[in-house]
């Protein structure tokens, strides 16, 4: 158990390191600063309309629910059509090889009424 405690000890370390590292960068620094204030911005917003937030979210939910649906009834739509076509393509090599054997025989016929 102590060697997971290390490993788990070391990669958070090197996480910490990493993005210490990364805030030498201007860009990255400026980047990380605006996202926080996004954030903050957003957590008071929801602090103060926690009625709105729940709504707000329950849409999202909902429109993920009826995504999942359609996308299901969809995957649904296609697995039909699969089998319909496994069922179908064996009668249609059958037709294409009756037609083969047809078209061969009259070949075969012309040819040797002309010879």
């Amino acid at each position: 158990m102590e060697k997971r405690s290390r490993l788990l000890d070391g990669i958070l370390i090197g996480a910490l390191v990493g993005a210490a590292v990364s805030m030498f960068d201007k860009q990255t620094r400026d980047h990380v600063i605006e996202g926080s204030r996004k954030l903050g911005a957003q957590v008071t917003k929801a602090i103060k309309n926690p009625k709105q937030t729940q709504e707000a979210i329950k849409e999202k939910f909902n429109e993920f629910k009826e995504t999942v649906e359609h996308i299901s009834e969809d995957v649904s739509f296609i697995a039909g059509k699969v089998d319909e076509l496994r069922e179908v393509t064996p009668q249609v090599l059958d037709i294409v090889k009756e037609t083969k054997e047809v078209f061969t025989a009259e070949e075969s016929n012309e040819h040797s009424l002309h010879q």
